[in-house]
């Protein structure tokens, strides 16, 4: 991970430009207690404060488990769909460009005594977020890119540092 993101062009060139119309969706694992629920927490209070501020122009939040098996009835409606059709976004942006999610979506084959079928199952990130440009996937966290891994967290502080008046002031002439 990146101590200092502030000004890493890894991160410029992977994100939209700061007049663009972006908008997030954080995926987790679950809304209930668990290990990780205070980063949960954190991660999308951070993206809510940037959304109320104008940086993102709209959240969403959506909840894919701590597992997902690809062949399966509930991955074709609903909410399994949109989740299968995320992951299939995200692989199809790492294939066109230089980042990488594999490192964080572990992929395998499943067989059970209770099931002669073997099954394919994605373990995501317990949290990533995925930034959309006009409708379009841009980038997903955590990734890894030039060798370095990005988190969610590490977006947040770009986003922060970037697209908002924290990185210098902006003088109004109000005389006009």
């Amino acid at each position: 991970m990146r101590a200092d993101d502030a000004t890493d062009p890894t991160l410029d060139a992977l994100l939209p430009p700061t007049d663009s119309d972006l908008t997030a969706t954080v995926f987790v694992h679950s809304l209930g207690p668990a290990e990780c629920k205070s980063d949960q927490d954190q991660l999308v209070t951070e993206l809510a404060n940037l959304a109320e501020r104008g940086v993102l122009d709209d959240l969403d939040l959506v909840v894919w488990g701590n597992s997902i098996c690809t062949a399966s009835p509930l991955t074709e409606v609903g909410n399994g769909q949109r989740i299968l059709d995320a992951i299939g976004e995200f692989y199809d942006l790492a294939a066109n460009s230089e980042l990488s999610i594999a490192p964080f979506f572990n992929v395998s084959t499943v067989t059970t005594e209770y099931n002669p079928d073997a099954f394919s199952r994605i373990v995501p990130p317990s949290r990533a977020v995925a930034i959309y440009e006009a409708g379009e996937l841009a980038a997903v966290f955590p990734c890894l890119l030039d060798g370095t891994a990005y988190t969610p967290e590490n977006l947040v502080s770009h986003l922060a540092r970037e697209r908002t008046g924290e990185t210098g002031a902006v003088v109004l002439d109000e005389s006009v």
